[in-house]
């Protein structure tokens, strides 16, 4: 007989399905005035570094400007909250226009090779 009592199985809390760079780049929330950092950056989403929470609870809707090292003008598009905490925000892209989705894979696949990939 085995004693499976002592025997810890880790399981991963990640839910994400997309691969995320350590990426930086500056985006603007609709309602903010601060120009916030983008930390990371997956096909799917994106995580922002704010101090201010307020009003960005999860669910929540918002309208993001990001500019993409790769673009010459700032991309315009919505985003989810999908978590919140100490850092900032945890946002997942919503109805995307096929230009906005093709400047997301286009900076993905352009520094995917020079960034770590989480």
């Amino acid at each position: 007989m085995i004693d499976v009592r002592s025997q810890h199985i880790e399981v991963s809390s990640e839910r994400r399905q997309f691969p995320r760079l350590e990426f930086r780049c500056t985006a603007l929330f609709g309602h903010l005035k601060d120009v916030l950092k983008v930390t990371d950056l997956s096909l799917n989403g994106l995580f922002v570094e704010v101090r201010d929470k307020s009003g960005l609870d999860p669910g929540r809707l918002v309208s993001l400007a990001i500019k993409f090292p790769t673009e010459e003008k700032a991309v315009l598009l919505k985003a989810k909250i999908a978590n919140v905490n100490k850092r900032g925000v945890g946002c997942h892209f919503v109805d995307l226009a096929p230009k906005t989705s093709a400047a997301i894979k286009n900076c993905f696949e352009t520094f995917r090779d020079t960034l770590p990939v989480r």
